[in-house]
């Protein structure tokens, strides 16, 4: 099932996504995490469909409610570095 996934909605194959896992140290592309149960997500440009990187959830979901707008990221970090209390 996972094979035929990541063939149809992205054109890898296992060894493909197996080389790129190697790649990230085995972790997430943004946040380093190790993956647990679930394997990380394939990210990828929706508008080009092309591969990026893969990402655990939490960074996935991340992009995804950013829009993936840097600005608004650049922005979300800028307010959590101005706001952190200590």
């Amino acid at each position: 099932m996972r094979e035929n996934a990541l063939r149809l909605y992205y054109g890898l194959t296992v060894a493909s996504y197996n080389n790129m896992l190697r790649k990230q140290h085995g972790g997430c592309a943004i946040c380093g995490r190790l993956p647990g149960k679930k394997q990380l997500a394939v990210d990828h440009d929706h508008k080009t469909g092309k591969v990026r990187a893969l990402l655990c959830s939490q960074c996935n979901q991340l992009l995804g409610l950013a829009a993936e707008d840097p600005m608004i990221l650049r922005l979300a970090a800028l307010y959590i570095e101005e706001h952190n209390i200590e």
